[in-house]
């Protein structure tokens, strides 16, 4: 499977597009927000519903689905071909909802014989009424399927199979 394709892969200039942008439309199968930032489900979902980026904010979701599916994730792509000298890979963002939920963060890694390897954050993101902070890392070092080099990474945020109304407030990415 290769990467989804973005027209830039530069995360900064797609979330600061929706930071700073206001924009809305509704949902599909496949939406690109901004540049390298885009929201992906499985066909069998059937999602609809509609999406909102206030200035100040980066995405308001309220999804829906018709059917049931495995996934549905906020892709993120990432500039991080080689982690050589990196300690820690990870992210730092706020939100909420009107009901619990529980978001899944996950860095995404091509390899160069095709496909990819999942690498799943210890800390699950939980959406509330009021906003959290959230902040979590992989120690690269210690992750030993999550590869040094890889053609291609990306930030995914898998979502809940269910209908979900989630405003994610801010989102950066960090690695040191």
């Amino acid at each position: 499977m290769s990467p989804v394709s973005f027209p830039s892969r530069d995360p900064s200039s797609g979330l600061a597009a929706l930071r700073d942008g206001i924009t809305s439309g509704d949902l599909a199968e496949r939406i690109d927000f901004a540049p390298g930032v885009a929201l992906i489900a499985d066909p069998p979902l059937g999602i609809g519903g509609t999406w909102h980026s206030p200035a100040g904010r980066l995405l308001e979701l309220d999804i829906a689905m018709t059917g049931a599916g495995d996934w549905i994730a906020l892709h993120l792509a990432l500039d991080l071909p080689d982690l050589s000298g990196i300690a820690f890979v990870g992210l730092g963002c706020t939100g909420a909802g009107p009901e619990q939920q529980i978001i899944r963060p996950c860095l995404r890694s091509g390899l160069d014989e095709g496909g990819f390897v999942d690498c799943f954050l210890d800390r699950h993101i939980l959406v509330q009424t009021d906003p959290v902070p959230h902040v979590d890392a992989l120690h690269v070092p210690t992750c030993r399927t999550l590869p040094e080099t890889a053609p291609w990474r990306e930030l995914l945020l898998f979502l809940p199979t269910e209908p979900l109304r989630w405003h994610l407030h801010d989102l950066r990415i960090l690695a040191a």
